[in-house]
């Protein structure tokens, strides 16, 4: 067999080391530098923010909930759930982020908790009447992304008000009804859990999560 020359086996690492370096995340030195990239075509604004370290490697990482300005005028404005990942040197990388995510029609809250990004989307505020939306959204470092686990949908008025919460890693909807400050109902279901839905790409438009 011949013998192949050094100058060439060390030409081939390099192109190797060249196509990997290529293939790495790239990092940015701002939040907003890393979402002109990510979105080169639309322009977003942040709309709340949370940090927390998801993905476990000591680094804070950074949630944002954006919403588009200056977008066409034939069609709502876009909101995304971006989660960026810091760097030991104080940059960031996508980590992940959303196609269309669920509007509010009031405001958003980011709650952490652990491996866990709790999303509220508040479309009733007011006086002692409160509608809210959460969904739970856990970091798998197997698939390197956010999966949803979890929902939860709240209202009150007064002294009425109902909750129903669904876990979509044991199947379970949950739904109780409260009149007059007394719990009147609650009901237990099961459902088929679909494939653990992921935070890329996630569309709460199109999603169908399983629940009766």
């Amino acid at each position: 067999m011949p013998r192949i020359p050094s100058i060439l086996t060390f030409a081939t690492c390099l192109a190797a080391a060249g196509t990997s370096a290529f293939a790495q995340t790239p990092a940015f030195s701002r939040p907003e530098v890393a979402i002109a990239a990510m979105f080169p075509q639309q322009t977003f604004v942040e709309w709340t923010s949370t940090t927390g370290d998801w993905n476990g490697d000591g680094v804070p990482d950074l949630a944002l909930v954006l919403n588009e300005v200056n977008g066409p005028s034939d069609r709502p404005m876009e909101i995304r759930l971006v989660v960026l990942a810091g760097t030991p040197g104080g940059q960031y990388t996508p980590l992940s982020a959303s196609a269309s995510y669920c509007r509010a029609q009031k405001f958003f809250n980011l709650e952490v908790k652990g491996a866990s990004l709790f999303v509220t989307a508040v479309d009733k505020a007011e006086g002692d009447a409160l509608g809210t939306t959460t969904l739970q959204f856990r970091f798998n470092p197997r698939r390197g992304d956010f999966e949803l686990i979890g929902k939860e949908i709240v209202w009150t008025s007064g002294k009425d008000g109902g909750r129903s919460s669904v876990n979509y890693l044991s199947g379970k909807f949950i739904t109780s009804k409260r009149v007059k400050g007394r719990l009147k109902a609650s009901q237990e279901k099961r459902f088929v859990v679909p494939a653990l839905a992921v935070l890329k790409g996630f569309d709460c438009g199109v999603y169908e999560d399983g629940t009766p």
